[in-house]
């Protein structure tokens, strides 16, 4: 069977150009996607402050009493030391007033000196920090600051920048390739850390001959042991991390070198598996309904049902495979321009490797294999089944029927679909509903395509009939007659504009918005936002001692876990606010209970997080806070504009205490009645001097600074939308190509009776013009389906503002590609003589 197969494949190569065609298109796309994920997968988090320690005790909460613990580890055979560490923000302010961040962009932390042994860092010049104004900076560091040992620096911290004195330099064995360390007097640490006996994590160091693995089970026993109860009961503890877990804890709460990569790449892997099973579903069941007379054939001459398809089925393969030969090593090279591309953008580091190696491209063949492989099951089943008579007579004049079974199944796919949106009337839930229906949406018009063919010829059909009594009569006919034809060449062209218009505008109604309940959120006249640093409270209260300023706050971000009794606990992003200044700045649409009581144990919470809770104002809660301590607080008022700002809204005499980061990454202020805004501003400003960190703009300033990083975020979503459109253009001009490339037969029999070629190119473009405004109207028409219910979940209106160049420019491209692909490849199909084509077709 596999000769016979080879055989064909090798004699049938036009005819199986198309197939071939659309089955390395899907092998390039997801074999591109497939290499970015797995690298940025691959690429780990390697530890750089903890390279000294076999283990490392710690969890996304601080140890809130580190004494005991640390003294049991300490005491285990075969430990060295047993090092307690406390991380905060700490950054060098240049002479020129810039706030270093870490490299790349990475965080830049204080430490006590007491944890460099966990580096290890080594002092490369001075000594260690002795007192409350000493620090020692790594030497990475100090170069790009231009300051050596002995020098006076500028650091801001969890307070107002100050001058200290560079006690000394120090190294690790590697160069920190992501975080610069700041390293200060044990007691200063504390301080400035919040915390006397808490800690962010343990190191264990052991001696040298020891087997780490032995420790750190050993470890593990200990810590086990080692549970903390909480005010309500709530048992907690850190975990052991070793090996690459080191880095992920150590850099817990910052990005990773891959995520950036891997969330673009996900993303993008499943828009090309959807694309690409519709690209070769497609074009791979149009090719086997093209072999009908073929297979009758050798039904005719005593071939079995199995046989036959079993014939189609190893057809296939070999197709695959040699498509794989092509398109997965230019599916590679599309991953290294696409990872180039994102560099230069600045959305993955240059240091990021592209990983080629064995695990995505044998994947990335099984899953096309088997899209193949059910495709023309699918079409090879029907076909096969038929007698061989009756299937000679339909390879020359096939019935009109549009298939019982296949209507039924998309009739349910639409309804389907129709009741999940119609279900899903709440926000943002909604609104990824919404989105997440355009598959199964694609699917239902896929199904339905042979109906929707013979709906169109009659609708359309008739008119066109009428208006044009030859080409159109003769293009009406032809699409009665050829339903599944029709379908097959509709569906590439409704994917290229549901897909792209879906992809495009939904960011847009969302970034819309947003800015829209930004804006009803947003009470204040000027925003001060982090640069490098957050912003310490001192900035606040010089603000409010500002001439025309009525009111300023800082918005300080925290997370905490929120539970109800005994139920299980829920996550919130939290806001720590001013509750004396806060309802002056935000207005978060409060829907139950007040903001005066976001005062003592008062808080407030998103409508999102109360109704996951099932609570309302008055119940009490249950907090677990980040220092690892826990508290009791009582629901004040719930309000509804908490997308995209904070779950929760905690008073800062409350909360304040619990945060190890109480820099706000915000300060808002308000001008007071009569003051002139233009001057505050001016005021504002004269506070960064004081305050390097700080980044001053007026509502129009940060309105616009807004919409420029949606732009970026747009720009580069829409660089990887540009990859799977082109591809799905390709697509879409193979289908239409296989299409028209068909009828080579019936255009020339045309001919013979006496129809003239300027005929049958008219009668192809009432064909073409049918098939593409029925498959832009039905595109236009998912795109509907998916963006109006985003826009009315999000913004309450059910007619978004979207750019009218895009909205012309995707009908209209598909249109242009569509009708320009079918009127090329019908007048270059009359090329032929009709006695050649009829004497070919013999």
């Amino acid at each position: 069977m596999l000769k016979p197969a080879w055989r064909t494949v090798r004699g049938r190569k036009a005819g199986f150009a198309g197939a071939f065609t659309a089955l390395v298109c899907a092998l390039v796309l997801t074999t591109a996607c497939g290499v970015l994920l797995e690298s940025a997968l691959r690429t780990g988090t390697p530890t750089e402050r903890y390279a000294a320690a076999a283990a490392v005790i710690g969890d996304s909460s601080r140890i809130p009493d580190a004494g005991p613990l640390t003294a049991a580890l300490a005491g285990l055979p075969g430990v060295t030391t047993a090092v307690p560490e406390v991380s905060f923000p700490a950054s060098v302010v240049t002479a020129a007033g810039r706030v270093l961040s870490g490299p790349q962009g990475g965080p830049s932390l204080g430490h006590s000196w007491a944890s460099a042994a966990l580096g290890p860092f080594r002092l490369a010049s001075g000594r260690a920090p002795a007192g409350p104004d000493e620090v020692v900076l790594d030497t990475a560091t100090a170069a790009r600051a231009g300051v050596a040992a002995g020098d006076t620096v500028r650091l801001a911290t969890t307070g107002a920048p100050r001058g200290y004195t560079v006690s000394g330099l120090a190294a690790p064995p590697r160069e920190p390739a992501r975080q610069s360390a700041l390293f200060f007097a044990p007691g200063q640490a504390a301080r400035l850390a919040g915390t006397d006996t808490g800690a962010d994590a343990i190191g264990i160091t052991v001696e040298n001959g020891a087997d780490p693995r032995v420790a750190a089970e050993q470890v593990r026993q200990v810590v086990a042991a080692a549970r903390w109860q909480g005010r309500h009961g709530y048992a907690y503890g850190p975990r052991v991390h070793t090996g690459d877990e080191r880095g992920e804890l150590e850099f817990r709460g910052a990005p990773g070198p891959g995520d950036g990569l891997s969330s673009l790449a996900g993303t993008m892997g499943v828009l090309s598996l959807f694309v690409s099973a519709f690209v070769v579903a497609g074009a791979l069941s149009l090719s086997v309904q093209q072999r009908t007379r073929e297979m009758a054939l050798l039904r005719t001459v005593g071939a079995t049902t199995g046989q036959v398809r079993r014939m189609i089925a190893l057809e296939t393969l070999l197709l695959t495979l040699l498509a794989a030969v092509v398109g997965i090593p230019l599916g590679a090279g599309l991953a290294a321009l696409l990872r180039g591309e994102l560099v230069d953008r600045g959305v993955v580091g240059r240091d990021l490797p592209l990983h080629l190696g064995p695990t995505a491209p044998p994947i990335v063949l099984g899953g096309v294999v088997v899209t193949a492989q059910l495709a023309v099951w699918a079409a090879a089943r029907r076909a096969s089944r038929v007698a061989p008579t009756l299937a000679l007579r339909d390879s020359s004049a096939p019935p009109p029927g549009v298939g019982r079974v296949r209507t039924a199944l998309g009739l349910a796919a639409l309804t389907t679909c129709g009741v999940v949106l119609a279900r899903s009337t709440e926000g943002r839930r909604a609104a990824g509903t919404a989105e997440s229906m355009m598959p199964a949406l694609l699917l239902a018009v896929a199904l339905l395509g042979p109906l929707i063919g013979r709906v169109a010829s009659v609708a359309i059909g008739g008119p066109v009939g009428r208006l044009s009594p030859v080409t159109g009569f003769l293009a009406a006919a032809a699409l009665r007659a050829r339903p599944r034809r029709f379908a097959a060449a509709v569906t590439p062209l409704v994917l290229a504009v549901a897909f792209t218009g879906s992809v495009l505008f939904v960011p847009v109604v969302k970034a819309a918005a947003d800015t829209a309940e930004d804006g009803r959120r947003l009470l204040a006249d000027h925003v001060v936002q982090a640069d490098g640093i957050g912003i310490p409270p001192e900035f606040a209260a010089a603000a409010r001692r500002l001439p025309g300023v009525e009111a300023a706050g800082g918005l300080v971000s925290t997370t905490a876990m929120v539970s109800v009794g005994d139920s299980g606990s829920h996550g919130v992003e939290a806001r720590i606010v001013d509750p004396r200044e806060f309802a002056q700045l935000v207005d978060p649409g409060v829907t139950a209970g007040s903001l005066d009581g976001l005062r003592g144990e008062g808080v407030a919470l998103g409508r999102h997080t109360a109704t996951a809770l099932r609570i309302g104002v008055g119940a009490t809660v249950r907090i677990e806070w980040e220092d690892g301590t826990g508290g009791s607080a009582t629901v004040a008022a719930v309000y509804d504009r908490d997308a995209r700002f904070a779950d929760a809204l905690l008073p800062a005499p409350f909360a304040a205490g619990h945060a190890p980061d109480r820099l706000a990454s915000t300060v808002l202020v308000r001008t007071a009645a009569g003051a002139d805004p233009r001057q505050v501003g001016r005021e504002l400003r004269g506070l960064v001097p004081d305050y390097p960190m700080a980044r001053v703009s007026d509502r129009a300033d940060y309105d616009a600074a807004r919409r420029h990083r949606q732009e970026s975020a747009g720009a580069v979503g829409r660089l990887m939308l540009g990859v799977v459109c082109l591809f799905t253009a390709i697509a879409v001009v193979n289908t239409l190509v296989m299409a028209t490339g068909e009828r080579l037969r019936e255009f020339a029999l045309l001919r013979v009776v006496g129809t003239t070629r300027g005929q049958v190119l008219r009668m192809t473009a009432w064909e073409g013009g049918i098939t593409v405004a029925v498959a832009v109207v039905l595109g236009a028409g998912v795109t509907a389906a998916v963006v109006v219910p985003v826009s009315l979940a999000l913004g309450g209106t059910a007619r978004p503002a979207l750019p009218w160049g895009w909205v012309a420019a995707v009908p209209g491209g598909a249109a242009l590609l569509g009708m320009g692909t079918v009127l090329l490849t019908a007048r270059l199909a009359l090329r032929r003589k009709p006695v050649e084509v009829l004497g070919a077709h013999e």
